[in-house]
């Protein structure tokens, strides 16, 4: 039987579940690695422990939780004397890293070791017990429960099975550390890619410039802004690389894209990612994101250049290798990048390739740049262009033919009768699109709980598609469709950046950074009022409606169009009427109508708004979109009133207290997957 673990302790399977908290465990060693310099200016401490919820002595990769302590001096961290040790630890937080969960010591940390050479195979009788042991200052001592579970987990695996560092346990019963225990310096494999060589297995940092799938592989293009002369020479008109779309031809490609955005030269490495890291990578890297990559072997391509290529670890299988930085103030490497990388467009003013200082080599075109084709091909290619133009000429005759020829009506199937917008696309056709009555339903969200008790859940993440009209649309004005918001420039960790204002002469343009940019981003975000176009009207004369919510990346997909300051710029603000006129039609004209007869008053009584107010039925033609349901907290309205449904604040909460009991979840539905072509 598993004995009971001490008061204010957790056992390590549930330590292993609490991520993002400050726990206490304690564990018994069965791997340790010895203190080192970390990359930073502080010294380390790795070891894994086990307890009788998680991890086996001598089983690689089942070692237990795994623990990283640091601390500015070496003598502080935990002298850890072999495997089984018994190792006791507070305030350690746990957080995932690279796709493993790690204790990692904070400020408030503390421990204290028991060698296990200091532990009996039994407990004493009497109630006199006590052990010899080691911790830091802070470190309270050990109770005697504490003292007895630690015999219980030192004694739980055979103790032959232990290998000890040290001939002779810790002298003294309870002290603190003296003297420096035995240090490895950690083998550095950071390399820049400029000394890169062939055969190694070196750790990269860097940003993404080209990022694409191949099958079940990705492939980036990194740059920290180093040059090689064993990589490729990429220039501002290479396409091949920065290919757009998917290599069957599906995606539709930007030429515009396909031009090489940047650093020129040989300062780009490709690094192919194998499972589980092309897994990862597909979800979360992006161009333009700051990664470090872990132990990529360097080697050479079929094209006798350097090539990166990162497989999965043999003895961790599901570790991940990719982290990719969201926040570039704590990483000294990427720093170095971005200055680098400043310093790097600062030079190259014109953005173009002339004057770059990497050596000029022999760059890479596409198959079909300057080659001449052979008679046998050259025949071919003008039997293809005949066979085609005669094609051609054919399908004219036909379609003059169908013209002259009586057109014979045919009855239209039940359910094609309905006209859709031909201007707008709709992701995955082969689901069938349900009624607006069926999404609103909750009667998907009955649960019933093992004792038998039914609940209602307040939302589920359900994607579903619909045939709807738009019928009605928020913010009223489209100057308002996009909203600003802070954001941070990609420098601003730098501490030698200055936030003055740089002269004429030192402003440049950089890929990342446009001179418009006055550090602030701009989002769409808007709602629109949909009707059921298949549904039939009910007796009050009206169809199911549903409110729904389009922003970020959603809308850019609808729109096409990147969302910018409409206030200020004209020809946007047309580009997105013209575009919301192929969506809704003339929706917005009768909405300014209605606005100008509630507000003239008497003053207009000639002027009839279309529309309802006008008794005509929304002319809108109908469309079919994709629509997932989510759920936000909002306030509960004590005074029972609607505020419509649309939410000015950001996050949909209305103002409040902050009791627990104030708030509420609340049902939304937000538009995706369309497109507007």
């Amino acid at each position: 039987m598993s004995p009971f673990v001490p008061p204010r302790f957790i056992d390590i399977y549930t330590a292993s579940s609490r991520t993002g908290e400050d726990v206490n465990i304690m564990g018994v060693v069965t791997d340790h690695m010895p203190i080192s310099k970390s990359k930073g200016t502080d010294w380390t401490c790795t070891f894994s422990l086990a307890d009788y919820t998680r991890g086996t002595l001598g089983q690689i990769g089942e070692e237990g939780l795994k623990v990283r302590l640091f601390k500015t001096i070496a003598s502080e961290l935990p002298q850890i004397q072999g495997t089984g040790d018994v190792v006791v630890l507070r305030n350690v937080k746990v957080k995932e890293w690279a796709g493993i969960i790690l204790a990692i010591s904070t400020y408030g940390s503390n421990w204290t070791v028991i060698p296990a050479a200091s532990i009996p195979v039994k407990a004493p009788s009497s109630q006199a017990l006590q052990l010899q042991y080691t911790k830091v200052p802070k470190a309270p001592p050990l109770s005697r429960v504490e003292m007895l579970y630690a015999i219980e987990l030192c004694n739980s695996n055979d103790r032959e099975l232990y290998k000890s560092t040290a001939p002779e346990p810790a002298p003294t019963t309870t002290s603190t550390y003296s003297g420096s225990p035995a240090t490895k310096e950690r083998i550095d494999k950071f390399s820049l890619i400029k000394d890169l060589q062939i055969d190694t297995y070196r750790d990269l940092a860097g940003q993404i410039v080209k990022s694409f799938p191949k099958n079940d592989r990705v492939e980036l293009y990194l740059t920290d802004y180093t040059g090689n002369n064993l990589l490729w020479n990429y220039d501002l008109e290479y396409s091949e690389g920065a290919r757009e779309g998917d290599e069957y031809g599906y995606i539709p490609r930007n030429n515009e894209n396909q031009k090489w955005p940047g650093p020129w030269g040989k300062q780009t490495l490709t690094v192919t990612l194998w499972p589980p890291h092309s897994y990862f990578a597909q979800s979360n890297i992006k161009v333009d994101d700051f990664v470090h990559l872990r132990n990529v072997h360097i080697k050479w391509s079929k094209d006798a250049k350097i090539e990166g290529v990162l497989h999965s670890d043999r003895r961790y299988p599901e570790r991940i290798d990719v982290i990719v930085l969201k926040n570039c103030e704590e990483d000294d490497q990427i720093k170095d990048v971005l200055r680098r990388k400043k310093d790097y467009w600062s030079k190259h003013k014109k953005r173009g390739p002339e004057s770059d200082t990497v050596g000029k080599g022999t760059k890479r075109k596409s198959p079909e740049d300057g080659k001449q084709l052979s008679k046998t091909q050259a025949r071919k290619k003008r039997k293809q262009e005949r066979e085609q133009a005669a094609r051609s000429d054919n399908s004219s005759a036909n379609k003059e033919n169908e013209q002259e020829r009586p057109i014979e009506k045919k009855p239209i199937p039940e359910t094609t009768k309905q006209d859709l917008n031909p201007n707008i696309r709709c992701s995955h056709h082969t689901i069938s699109p349900r009624p607006l009555t069926a999404i609103k339903s909750l009667d998907h969200h009955q649960n019933t709980t093992p004792a038998g008790n039914t609940y209602t859940l307040p939302f589920q993440n359900i994607k579903s598609r619909a045939t709807v009209k738009i019928v009605n649309f928020f913010p009223p004005d489209l100057v308002d469709f996009a909203v600003p918001y802070p954001k941070k420039r990609e420098y601003d960790v730098l501490s030698d950046v200055s936030d003055e204002p740089t002269s004429s002469g030192d402003d440049q343009t950089m890929p990342s950074q446009t001179a418009a940019d006055d550090g602030r981003r701009w989002e769409w975000r808007f709602a629109l009022t949909l009707e059921d176009a298949l549904a039939s009207k009910s007796r009050n004369g009206e169809r199911e409606r549903l409110k729904v919510y389009v922003t970020g990346a959603d809308a850019e997909c609808l729109l096409k169009l990147d969302a910018e300051n409409l206030k200020t710029n004209a020809g946007a603000l047309a580009a997105l009427r013209e575009k919301l006129f192929l969506l809704w039609g003339d929706l917005e004209e009768r909405k300014v109508d209605e606005r100008k007869v509630l507000e003239d008053g008497n003053d207009n009584k000639g002027l009839e708004p279309k529309g309802k107010a006008g008794g005509e039925e929304v002319k809108g033609r109908a469309f079919q979109c994709c629509l997932k349901e989510y759920g936000i907290k909002v306030r509960k309205r004590r005074d029972g009133g609607d505020d419509g449904g649309w939410d000015q604040d950001r996050d949909g909460e209305r103002l409040g207290g902050e009791d627990e009991e104030d708030w509420t979840w609340e049902r939304r539905w937000r538009m995706w997957g369309c497109t507007i072509i």
